[in-house]
């Protein structure tokens, strides 16, 4: 083989790879462009609803408690969509920290957004009809301290978009909780990537507690089950009591 066939070779196969790592560049951020979209078409309300007036926020302000999980029924074309898919009144979940800084009206809320990720927002930015405080009855004040500066811990963090269609895909041909154990796990210590129910269950799981059911064995659920959890869920576990709730004027006592 000559000096020139070896060079043309060599060549041939750099531009191969130059051409495969452009193109999978481009698609990269086509993808990226496109989930993008999707997160802000999802985040924007869908109807005109009433959320919270402020007399209520100011009533729910009196109550929160650092470590609380807050249930909410938002106005966006997402929280529309976990409702339809969970069949729950309930459509995201967050958790009250204490205040951030010194404002009249501080961050006080983490929660993971679609189009925002994991951030600190205000109560006045809480997106909700309807809102229910749920306080863990097994933990203290030191233990719910510890609660909230974990869920500080993942701010900044992304939303974890594929397994929330994942997730809403399973739960639509009714793969319920048997099934939902087969889908790629990546949640841990080291998680980057959240959905609102997931980013609370994990703070709960870094301080050593769970909110899935204690099987026959006396050990909590694998906590990788944590990422599979729903809004709804967190309503029907036996950890929390209920603190405080706004009802929707058509809603009655169960």
């Amino acid at each position: 083989m000559t000096c020139y066939s070896v060079t043309s070779n060599a060549m041939f196969r750099c531009a191969s790879r130059g051409i495969r790592a452009t193109t999978s560049h481009i698609v990269q951020r086509i993808r990226a462009r496109v989930t993008r979209a999707c997160a802000i078409y999802l985040a924007t309300p869908g109807k005109t609803f009433d959320t919270l007036t402020g007399s209520e926020r100011r009533a729910l302000a009196a109550v929160l408690d650092p470590g609380d999980v807050l249930l909410s029924d938002g106005t966006t074309r997402c929280a529309a969509l976990v409702k339809r898919v969970t069949r729950s009144n309930w459509s995201h979940v967050s958790m009250y920290v204490g205040p951030l800084n010194d404002a009249a009206d501080p961050l006080c809320i983490v929660e993971a957004d679609v189009a925002g990720g994991v951030r600190p927002i205000r109560l006045s930015q809480l997106d909700a009809r309807r809102v229910c405080v749920l306080r863990p009855m097994e933990l203290d004040d030191a233990e719910r301290r510890q609660l909230a500066d974990s869920v500080l811990r993942f701010l900044g963090s992304e939303y974890d978009v594929r397994l929330a269609w994942m997730l809403g895909f399973n739960l639509l041909m009714r793969r319920w909780r048997a099934r939902l154990g087969t889908l790629p796990t990546t949640m841990g210590r080291g998680a980057t990537r959240f959905i609102c129910s997931s980013l609370i269950a994990q703070a709960f799981a870094l301080i050593g507690h769970s909110i899935l059911p204690v099987q026959s064995d006396g050990s909590h659920a694998d906590a990788a089950n944590h990422r599979h959890l729903t809004p709804a869920d967190f309503e029907r576990a036996a950890v929390f009591e209920i603190v405080w709730r706004v009802k929707m004027p058509d809603e009655t006592e169960s």
